[in-house]
């Protein structure tokens, strides 16, 4: 038997309602002509639209797909590398989702097979390859065959405000769009405040009623709906902001916003939320639902009061949360080691106070960290620290004693 067949988590094809948008075509990257031969008379046989084969390695396809979107069902050829799971592992940090991938190797390695399923490739192949075995192989995973699980889901991530005025649109704009444009990641933003848009506004582009109709009503989220309710920014960040008048109601459903926010995270590698402080009661349910809730705050007494409470809500909750003082350095404000002593803890990451930078951004419709490299450090940090690899102080245990009791009892927040 020429192959070795895992049915991994790479991405799940399924086709009910609250799927997300399939992807489409077919792309194989193999290092030797024998090889290239049969697939490209494969192509020719099938004759499926987008099937493209090209020579070259895994890492050719890595750094082909860093910039266009992933094809529905990818080869890689992984002869001569030396660390195949880290490079399968690197390859996936850069495609979509949804994606199927098949490995191709030149043994019948049985570790090497156990180490891909657990990464949840869709197949892995050892050469020589034949017709039959690949036809095979695109028929059942393009049809859905006899694949299982529900596919790797992207992050889900709701940024919010200890309290109105924090920042966390624009917070929201600049992570989503240096995630998307310097770490190669697929993101969704979706602007929650759907009566003001604010985040369309930001980015230099703009909204539509897809969003408010989305939020209003679960059955009209579908593949097409979905088409045109996004606005893309860039080839790897998309929108969803709507605009309505002032006079208009707003209406959301939690059965709505969750088939939205499911579907979106089966295509993005990070769905991210903006949610405006009058619709945290709102939208409960899907901050609850987050893989991380990221909590901004500011320097002042009531910033401070504001984000003690969100802190032990998500804390209890057992909730992963990251705390950003934004705008850290204002004029006015509590200094670093006081604003540490009146939380509790130091936060984990700062946004130092840059108001010509974020004024200038917002007037021009872009992110304030492509033109300004203090913005860009702190939102390089917040990525990093948002991906697993912290950035903030040790957290010691004297933050809750001494001042910063003292700190907590004033506020009326205990010791």
């Amino acid at each position: 038997m020429n192959a070795m067949v895992a049915t991994g988590s790479m991405a799940a094809a399924r086709s009910d309602p609250g799927e997300a948008p399939r992807l489409q075509g077919i792309m194989a990257y193999v290092q030797d002509s024998e090889s290239e031969a049969v697939l490209r008379r494969l192509a020719a046989h099938l004759a499926l639209p987008g099937f493209e084969v090209h020579r070259g390695n895994i890492a050719t396809a890595e750094r082909d797909l860093k910039t266009q979107r992933s094809p529905a069902v990818l080869f890689v050829d992984v002869t001569g590398i030396d660390r195949v799971l880290d490079a399968v592992q690197s390859l996936s940090d850069v495609c979509e989702p949804q994606l199927q991938l098949v490995v191709i190797g030149e043994s019948n390695d049985v570790g090497l097979f156990r180490g891909l399923l657990s990464l949840g490739v869709a197949d892995y192949l050892f050469k020589p390859l034949t017709s039959e075995l690949l036809e095979s192989v695109v028929w059942r995973l393009t049809n859905g065959g006899s694949r299982s699980g529900e596919g790797r889901l992207g992050k889900l991530i709701a940024i919010t405000g200890a309290r109105g005025g924090t920042g966390t649109s624009s917070i929201a704009a600049n992570l989503a769009t240096y995630l998307a444009e310097k770490a190669s990641r697929r993101v969704a933003l979706v602007d929650l405040d759907v009566r003001t848009g604010a985040q369309a506004l930001m980015l230099g582009a703009k909204p539509n009623s897809g969003l408010a109709e989305a939020l209003e009503v679960p059955g009209r989220i579908d593949d097409l709906f979905l088409e045109r309710a996004t606005i893309s920014i860039s080839p790897r960040l998309d929108l969803l902001a709507s605009e309505m008048p002032a006079t208009a109601s707003q209406a959301m459903t939690v059965e709505a916003g969750e088939a939205l926010l499911g579907r979106l995270q089966r295509s993005y590698h990070y769905v991210i939320i903006d949610v405006p402080m009058p619709l945290i009661d709102v939208c409960r349910p899907w901050l609850a639902s987050a893989n991380v809730q990221l909590i901004a705050t500011e320097g002042s007494l009531l910033g401070v009061r504001d984000a003690v409470q969100r802190l032990d809500a998500a804390a209890a909750a057992g909730q992963r949360h990251i705390l950003v003082h934004n705008k850290a350095g204002r004029p006015g404000d509590l200094a670093a080691e006081d604003l540490a002593m009146a939380l509790g803890r130091p936060t984990d990451c700062e946004i130092p106070f840059l108001p010509r930078a974020f004024g200038t951004a917002l007037n021009l419709g872009r992110p304030a960290w492509q033109d300004d490299q203090r913005a860009e450090s702190a939102i390089a940090l917040l990525a990093r620290e948002l991906s697993g690899q912290p950035v903030s102080a040790t957290r010691g245990t004297a933050w809750g004693t001494g001042w910063g009791s003292a700190w907590r009892r004033m506020l009326g927040l205990g010791a």
